[in-house]
């Protein structure tokens, strides 16, 4: 089972699931029980759009497409520190670091399974947090 499977059968009995074409700029959203995820992606991306829709699963209340309204905002960017959090744990991060030193981003997202730019954003996540 990979990842991205791993994650889904956490909410097998809550949750259903789809990967299909989307428009581009879309790459996925969730509408009451149902996760949609556009198929046309990386692994990588999937999995981090994935999480960032279980973020929203498990932290935003309502129809938030309005990114207008500051209050939608807030909760797109809670629902996207979930999915950090849940993908790269500040422990196994840590952990990671201090086994192998010195890493760079592109490592980092390797050994996590997630692109470059999902570990940028996690690791300034934690800086802005007092983690890091």
């Amino acid at each position: 089972m990979n990842l991205l499977e791993k994650l889904m059968s956490e909410y097998d009995n809550e949750l259903t699931f789809e990967f299909v074409d989307m428009p581009k700029g879309i790459p996925g959203y969730i509408k009451g029980r149902h996760v949609s995820i556009n198929a046309n992606m990386p692994f990588e991306k999937s999995l981090a759009i994935l999480a960032e829709e279980l973020g929203h699963y498990e932290t935003s209340v309502g129809d938030i497409t309005n990114y207008k309204d500051s209050n939608n905002m807030k909760q797109e960017i809670k629902a996207r520190r979930w999915g950090y959090r849940k993908l790269i744990p500040y422990s196994e991060l840590k952990r990671l670091i201090d086994e192998r030193g010195s890493l760079d981003r592109h490592e980092i997202a390797e050994h996590f399974s997630v692109p470059d730019k999902y570990v940028v954003e996690a690791i300034e996540m934690y800086r802005v947090t007092g983690h890091l």
